[in-house]
This record gives C-alpha cells, structure tokens and sequence, in this order.
C-alpha cells in the first residue's frame, strides 16, 4: 500500500509499552485492514521506551503507516501523542483509535457517506452543516444503573454510548471524528487531563453542532 497524500481519514493510536495484550493490539490493527472504505492513513505513536517488540501487524498497513517512538514516555494517557497526530496529519477528519478498540469493517464507509450527506430538514436553528462526526459504540466491561456507570472489566458486560447528549463521561475518544479545520480552529488536544477528550468534544460540539450517525460503529475495551 502506498502512502494516501490527502486521505479522507487520518487513525491517530497512541500506545506505549505493555499497555495492553498483544491480541488486543492485533485485533484493533486488524480492524482496520478490515475496513470498507480504505481511504485513510495511521498514525502510531508509541510513548516512551520499548522492553519488546511490537506486534508487526501494523506493517501491514504499508507505506500508509507512519510509526514514531518517544525517547522518554509522556506519561499524559496518550494526550500528547494525539495532538501531535492530529497536527501531523494529512487527512480531512480525524479518528483517534486506541489500540485494543475496535472499528466494524463498515465504519469508516458509514463516517464517509455522513460527511458528504445532506442536511436533514428541520428547524431553521439545525442548518448548520457541521464537520464533526458522532457515532454510537459499544463499551465492553461496563455497567452502569441508570445514573452512573462504572468499569467490570467482564468482557460479557457492555452498555451502548451514542455520544447524545454529548456531555463529559459519556464521550468516547473513538467515537467523536472532527475535521482538521475543526481541531486548528479550537487549538488541537488542548487539554491533557485524564479525562480531557469528553471535555474537549462537548465544548467543540456546543459551539459547531455534529453530524450523527445511528449505526454503532465499533467497540472500545
């Protein structure tokens, strides 16, 4: 596979030393291999120091990968490697990936066909054709009881977020796709607190508005 000079999508995975089963890391590389739509590039950023290495599956991807390793770890929950990514990207919109998540082979066609998809009719206030990208997910080991939710780590237990209302601990990283015009207009990864990307994406979508989608359209483990 060549190296795509303006993709339609750019894969930011931030990774760094054992930070998950081997399995996992091939299984979420997998799913991208896997995908319909086939017009993206990777962006791998492992943090800090490798004891081993890392699954070479990624080569797969070819010449549409691109693999940096940090001398010393951030240590920041990959904050850091996603703001580089997204201000190293080529492509249109941004998908940040862990790498034990999950992408169904049809999802990066699903977030295509959303970008490009008319405006639905409605009130005049939702004509706003935003280039931000919602899409449900389901989240694996986790339970909730109608007011909180709570990790299990039993992969049997799941609960489906849909990103709406898109409020803080019930977005996912994954699962909200912004386009780069979007990420440089509000400063990119701005904030590297822990929980930062629930924060970052309701802000971002309050003030531009989102595009959903209502096919779930992967897995975050």
């Amino acid at each position: 596979m060549t190296r795509l000079i303006n993709p339609k999508f750019s894969i930011v995975i931030p990774h760094y030393d054992q930070s998950i089963r081997d399995d996992f890391f091939i299984r979420g590389i997998k799913s991208l291999l896997d995908q319909e739509f086939q017009d993206f590039e990777v962006l791998l950023y492992h943090d800090g120091p490798i004891s081993r290495p890392i699954p070479d599956i990624y080569k797969e991807l070819g010449d549409r990968c691109r693999l940096t390793i940090t001398k010393k770890r951030k240590n920041d929950w990959g904050h850091s490697n996603r703001d580089d990514g997204i201000k190293n990207s080529n492509g249109d919109y941004i998908i940040h990936f862990n790498p034990d998540n999950v992408l169904y082979p049809f999802a990066l066609k699903n977030l295509y066909e959303l970008s490009i998809k008319p405006e639905a009719p409605g009130p005049a206030y939702t004509k706003r054709k935003s280039d931000i990208l919602v899409f449900p997910i389901r989240m694996i080991g986790v339970e909730c009881d109608g007011k909180f939710h709570w990790r299990t780590f039993d992969p049997k237990s799941a609960i489906v977020i849909t990103g709406y209302p898109a409020i803080p601990q019930y977005l996912d990283a994954m699962q909200v796709v912004m386009s780069y015009a979007t990420w440089h207009k509000i400063g990119y990864w701005y904030d590297k607190s822990k929980n930062s990307d629930g924060h970052i994406y309701s802000k971002a979508i309050r003030e531009y508005g989102a595009r959903y989608t209502h096919s779930i359209l992967g897995e975050h483990w």
